[in-house]
């Protein structure tokens, strides 16, 4: 064999090896910036078929932003909702707002203060909101959302 020709191959192999050692060593030197989490809590999980069971011909949302459900012509009091998102959506067969539920675990103890102008931003744009500190009985959500 030439020597030209034991120079490519050695200089094959060695790209070989080096983009095989990077591809290998890779995911040991990137750190993970983005992780996937649940959607809903096990107890918004529960509230969320109890939903269902309550409201058969509905369509409840899950995690809807606020932005999706009021607007205001002023940048600043966009503002104060920008970042909010409420627990559920319940939604009639026309896909019109019937009610907005707020599930409170206790991580709301102490914020009760930001729940009622959360309510208030709610009810202002005109619809009903219902806050529940505990899973409803079928019959209470009916009666409670008409």
């Amino acid at each position: 064999m030439s020597e030209s020709t034991q120079l490519i191959f050695l200089l094959i192999g060695s790209i070989s090896t080096v983009l095989l050692l990077i591809s290998y060593l890779r995911p040991f030197f990137l750190k993970q910036n983005y992780f996937a989490r649940p959607v809903i809590t096990a107890f918004e999980s529960q509230m969320f078929s109890r939903l269902q069971q309550a409201f058969p011909h509905h369509n409840i949302l899950a995690q809807v932003a606020f932005s999706a459900l009021i607007t205001s012509k002023h940048y600043k009091i966009r503002n104060r909702f920008n970042r909010k998102v409420t627990d559920f959506v319940v939604l009639d067969k026309e896909m019109k707002v019937v009610a907005i539920i707020e599930l409170d675990d206790p991580s709301h103890i102490g914020k009760e203060l930001e729940d009622q102008k959360r309510d208030q931003m709610l009810l202002e744009a005109g619809y009903q909101v219902q806050r529940y500190t505990q899973i409803p009985s079928i019959k209470q959500l009916q009666m409670d959302i008409r």
